[in-house]
């Protein structure tokens, strides 16, 4: 008779982004990510007026990889521990209410 045909072990996608989502990948993306934030917060406060955007620009880009850091590997890396990746996904939300989406003259 026909044996049916070999099909090598299936792997979830996470598995292969594992390697792209290292601890140390992470860590760089929040350090650097905080450090954009706040070096664009200090060039915002100090421009001349009109001149802030740039700043912002700054600050835009590291809240991108801040939020990017924490969210995406909070949901993709299945090998930390729950708690820790409700926290960083907890976070990574909180960012964005908070420093990405009300404005300042609110806080």
């Amino acid at each position: 008779m026909y044996q049916p045909a070999y099909q090598p072990p299936h792997k979830p996608l996470t598995d292969y982004l594992k390697p792209l989502l290292s601890d140390l990948v992470l860590a760089a993306l929040v350090w650097l990510g905080l450090l954009l934030m706040w070096l664009g917060s200090l060039l915002a406060g100090t421009a001349d007026p009109g001149d802030e955007n740039v700043g912002l620009g700054f600050k835009s880009f590291g809240m991108l990889l801040t939020t990017w850091g924490l969210i995406i590997c909070g949901v993709l890396r299945h090998d930390i521990e729950k708690w820790v990746r409700f926290a960083m996904i907890a976070a990574g939300t909180l960012l964005i209410v908070a420093v990405g989406y009300w404005p300042i003259q609110l806080w």
